[in-house]
């Protein structure tokens, strides 16, 4: 039996490194929200705007202490911390493996809920219905 570790006000099962119970309320049941992705904040738009630069000025990316020099960071944690953020945001991705590979990811058109394309592929009248065998 796994030992309990008591949360002030509560006893939870599990112990250190373990996984808490599953509860039933989480998004694998359908009772998720969905929220709309917060805002950059300033620092991200900053070092966003750093690369942008630097891509067009030189053609590749800004080493992580190059972007930290720009944006005035000292710590390279702090900022490999932010570009991990942009890229888990899809807003920047890495060709290699260092963050100098780093190129900007081109942003999909907002596509409207509910509307079809009509473009190729997309069946025989138009609307993704294909006709009847």
């Amino acid at each position: 039996m796994a030992p309990l570790v008591v949360d002030p006000g509560r006893v939870v099962p599990g112990g250190p490194g373990g996984a808490a119970p599953d509860d039933g309320r989480g998004p694998e049941r359908g009772c998720g929200v969905r929220r709309e992705p917060r805002p950059l904040t300033a620092r991200q738009e900053a070092v966003l705007a750093v690369i942008k630069v630097w891509l067009a000025e030189r053609g590749h990316g800004p080493t992580v202490r190059e972007i930290g020099e720009q944006v005035g960071l000292s710590s390279t944690s702090s900022v490999a911390h932010q570009l991990g953020r942009l890229e888990a945001r899809g807003l920047i991705a890495r060709t290699g493996r260092d963050w100098s590979t780093c190129v900007l990811v081109e942003e999909q058109p907002a596509r409207r809920p509910g509307l079809r394309s009509r473009g190729p592929g997309a069946g025989a009248d138009g609307y993704g219905r294909r006709p009847a065998p």
